[in-house]
């Protein structure tokens, strides 16, 4: 694998704790896949496939919420594949309340651009903080 497909996937990362959304989708191919896993319950992001959609699902949440901290705590290579493990924090903008955790990443990276971006995460525990959040909103 490339050195620069490292370097790649972590300039994403930087670019998304800055909230720098265009300078993050920079480094997406234009057919880009991704996928969000999330156990039937509501995401965000979800399954799709390219690099308009994605930034639309992306701006979306980033409307909603604060990128409070962002960044790796592993990074694997191997095969053509950089497998990232992730510690987050967010910040819902109406009621501040914040959650954080970690998460999986699974990027595949082709000619300088990903291709594919995949996401792991415990999904029910984000669902019910996504509802909790709406639910504060809605009765304030």
């Amino acid at each position: 694998m490339p050195a620069g497909d490292r370097l790649i996937v972590e300039s994403v990362y930087v670019s998304w704790e800055a909230g720098d959304l265009p300078a993050m989708l920079r480094c997406f191919a234009n057919d880009i896949k991704f996928a969000v896993h999330h156990s039937g319950v509501a995401t965000f992001i979800g399954e799709g496939q390219g690099k308009a959609q994605l930034a639309e699902r992306l701006g979306r949440f980033l409307l909603e919420y604060d990128v409070v901290d962002y960044g790796t705590t592993q990074i694997y290579e191997n095969d053509g594949v950089v497998d990232c493990r992730v510690r987050y924090e967010y910040r819902h903008r109406m009621t501040g309340m914040e959650i954080d955790g970690t998460m999986r990443h699974i990027w595949r990276v082709v000619d300088g651009k990903i291709v594919s971006f995949e996401v792991i995460h415990d999904a029910q525990r984000m669902s019910a903080f996504f509802e909790l959040a709406a639910r504060a909103c809605s009765s304030a």
